[in-house]
């Protein structure tokens, strides 16, 4: 006899079994060429994962279209065989489906020409949106948070170097519930294929060396460099005068770093740690405190493959082996450095990384204080050593592991809290996982042409910043060198600038006479500090001539013709919307107009409302369209939201991506208020922008920082307040706006 726990015990096995057996019934699974689809027959969907990837798409239901309306089907058969798995549904709707596991592919068939499939995607920060190079518009799409649009169609899995195709006749929108799903709509018109591309980066771009940016700093630095200004002339009396009006005028903004230049290893008693006592008499390390003190990181430009002959950093003398020679048995100087006093040093002898490179980082991070190093050299000591590695200590060294070596030990010395630019211009991919961010062009100068065919100029920032945006954020940041606004640039050209870094999200070195800056250029700037996280979606070099040499991806790209605009998409507090910088390259002023559907991928069946941000008004949109007349070299850049049937933000004057201050927004429909928190700069005024549907008023407006007044734009109402607060220390803004 069993005893009841034996019975309760048996009872529960059993039923598990017929769980067990019920799920089995439910659910069939065909698993082929690393792909696995499993249908429920219970719930009427099947779902594709792949052995990489995980979920590629869950939930997917098959419809047909009937009079307009979808059907799902009643009833399924499945089969399965080889790769293939089928399923026949009921005899009153009969359809069969086929779902093909081929290499790198699902084919979808469907008996039916008028067949759909709806389903979700992953999609979370790891899995972003992306644009192949056949899906150009002439458009540069960006993106801020959990975005998606109506002509993406494609997702780029990060960790994996996957990219997933969802082919043209696809719609990839935000789950409302889940913002790290997509919905997706696929019509299926008899067969369509979902498309993976692996190793997209490593094989499709030709960056063997790809790997995920890592973590270490989510957003990309905001800084100032004395290069562009100053020169080898740099003294200490120039970096005094530059950091006061750093921290009074644009550290509230969001500048961190001061970065001093190549300069100050100049002369035979100089090197990376004695500084030229001519031009900087108080010493490096007082220059670092100073820049402390007011609450600045400090910054370097270092050739780590360099080092003073004479007066070493670390030792009296180094030991001559630490040097490399040519076949003449002469040193060289190291690329970029203030004269012939630095030379290259011999890493292949292991003792320059333990007695000369990390000791005397050591130093500079934690007795000097460290935070950032633009990393120089260009890669050309790889060049040199392969001419002359007979003469090295270790000759059988290949140059491209010494060089990563080096990189590495830097990283280890300094840690992950200070960052680390590259200058990748030899071959682009060499410092992935060390750098945090890596120039990839060539240096520039503040005017808008070049006096001869690829001078220096703007032109060479620009062909930086857009010819290499596919890598920002997803290997490093990308820095197309120093932005800058002083004449002769324009105040057009000034906007040009500042707009083109500010929505894209790539390192933001500004190199201005910022003590002889006037305001309305200063205000360039702060409007559009500091970085955010922003992410390409068009993952390809944009337009750019062929940079690739013996399978590898170099530095300098050339675009053809620069985007008719930047087409940031943003997902924040205020909501989904679009940031478009419409641009004028022309030499004189034109007239620009783009369509919303077919320019940004907006909704053609739904309203929408644009705001002209650095002319803070509102701006028609006729028949989906946006006209305007652009200065030449310059921009117009427009906030696009959807008109909803309430009060709602639409920008700021605080920021140019209008995703910089709001931190929180609420709308209560019972009180019929819209309020919010705000992030500001105290004693700095501040603007909201809000949309008024038609027949709506206000009736109050609160909040903890004076009023200053209420000016109506048509529908947009600006509410400014004074940003002065009763304690000094505050900077949130809390305001409310009631409406009858």
């Amino acid at each position: 006899m069993l005893n009841e726990k034996s019975l309760k015990v048996l009872f529960v096995s059993l039923a598990l079994v017929l769980i067990m057996i019920g799920a089995g019934c439910t659910s069939t699974s065909l698993e082929s060429n690393d792909w696995t689809v499993t249908t429920n027959k219970k719930t009427k969907t099947f779902s594709i994962e792949h052995s990489e990837l995980g979920p590629v798409l869950k939930e997917i239901e098959p419809q047909v279209v009937k009079n307009n309306k979808k059907i799902s089907p009643a009833d399924w058969k499945v089969k399965v065989e080889e790769n293939q798995l089928t399923i026949i549904t009921d005899k009153s709707e009969q359809t069969t489906w086929e779902i093909k596991a081929e290499p790198n592919s699902i084919k979808l068939s469907c008996s039916s020409d008028k067949a759909v499939v709806k389903g979700k995607a992953p999609a979370s920060a790891e899995r972003i949106p992306a644009r192949l190079e056949n899906q150009d518009n002439d458009i540069m799409y960006t993106s801020l948070g959990l975005i998606s649009a109506e002509n993406i169609h494609c997702l780029f899995d990060r960790s994996t170097d996957t990219m997933v195709d969802f082919s043209d006749e696809s719609l990839l929108r935000r789950n409302g519930q889940d913002h790290s799903l997509m919905d997706v709509d696929i019509n299926v018109n008899k067969s369509i294929s979902i498309q993976l591309i692996q190793d997209y980066y490593i094989n499709v771009l030709g960056l063997k060396y790809y790997q995920p940016k890592p973590d270490r700093f989510e957003t990309a630095p905001i800084a100032w460099s004395s290069w562009y200004c100053y020169y080898m002339g740099t003294t200490e009396e120039d970096l005094v005068k530059e950091t006061d009006t750093l921290a009074q005028y644009l550290k509230p903004y969001g500048l961190e770093y001061v970065q001093l230049d190549a300069c100050y290893t100049r002369g035979e008693e100089a090197n990376y740690l004695e500084w030229n006592k001519q031009a900087f008499p108080k010493g490096g390390k007082w220059i670092f405190d100073y820049i402390k003190s007011k609450g600045l990181k400090p910054a370097l430009w270092v050739n780590i493959y360099g080092s003073n002959y004479e007066k070493a950093e670390c030792e009296e003398k180094y030991p001559e082996n630490f040097y490399l020679r040519d076949e003449k048995g002469e040193l060289s100087s190291a690329c970029c450095t203030a004269d012939n006093t630095v030379v290259r040093l011999d890493y292949t002898n292991p003792d320059v990384i333990e007695r000369h490179l990390k000791p005397m980082f050591d130093i500079l991070k934690n007795q000097w204080g460290l935070k950032y190093i633009k990393d120089a050299g260009w890669g050309t000591w790889m060049d040199y050593y392969e001419e002359n590695k007979e003469q090295a200590f270790d000759s059988s060294r290949d140059s491209r592991d010494v060089y990563v070596e080096v990189q590495k030990a830097l990283r280890e010395t300094l840690g992950p809290d200070v960052y680390i630019g590259g200058c990748a211009m030899h071959e682009v991919g060499l410092g992935f996982g060390v750098f945090d961010g890596s120039r990839i062009g060539g240096d520039d100068r503040a005017v808008w042409y070049p006096e001869k065919k690829r001078g220096m100029s703007m032109q060479t920032y620009f062909h930086s910043l857009f010819g290499g945006n596919y890598l920002n954020n997803i290997v490093w940041h990308c820095d197309p060198d120093a932005a800058m606004v002083r004449s002769p640039l324009t105040l057009e050209e000034g906007r040009t600038i500042v707009t083109a870094i500010a929505l894209t999200g790539q390192l933001y070195m500004a190199s201005d006479f910022m003590a002889k800056l006037p305001i309305k250029k200063i205000e360039l700037y702060r409007k559009t500090m500091p970085t955010t996280p922003i992410v390409p979606v068009d993952l390809y070099p944009y337009k750019i001539e062929s940079n690739k040499r013996e399978g590898v991806v170099w530095c300098c790209p050339q675009v053809k013709e620069f985007p008719k605009a930047i087409d940031l998409k943003v997902n924040g507090p205020t909501g989904h919307y679009d940031v478009v910088a419409l641009f004028n390259w022309n030499d004189e002023q034109d007239k620009k107009k783009i369509e919303l559907d077919k320019g940004f991928g907006l909704n053609s069946e739904k309203e929408y409302i644009a705001f002209d941000f650095w002319n803070q008004k509102p701006v028609m949109i006729t028949d989906h369209l946006i006209s305007c007349d652009i200065p030449a070299h310059g921009t117009r850049v427009f906030v696009i939201k959807e008109i909803l049937d309430r009060p709602q933000l639409v920008a700021t004057t605080r920021h140019i991506t209008c995703a910089v201050s709001v931190k929180e927004m609420n709308w209560d429909p019972d009180s019929k208020a819209l309020s919010g928190l705000s992030e500001i700069i105290a004693g700095s005024p501040y603007s909201v922008f809000i949309h008024i549907p038609q027949g709506m008023f206000v009736s109050e407006v609160d909040s903890n920082s004076e009023v200053m007044f209420e000016k109506r734009m048509d529908s947009v109402l600006e509410i400014r307040f004074s940003g002065e607060f009763d304690d000094e220390q505050e900077n949130n803004l809390e305001w409310s706006v009631k409406f009858e």
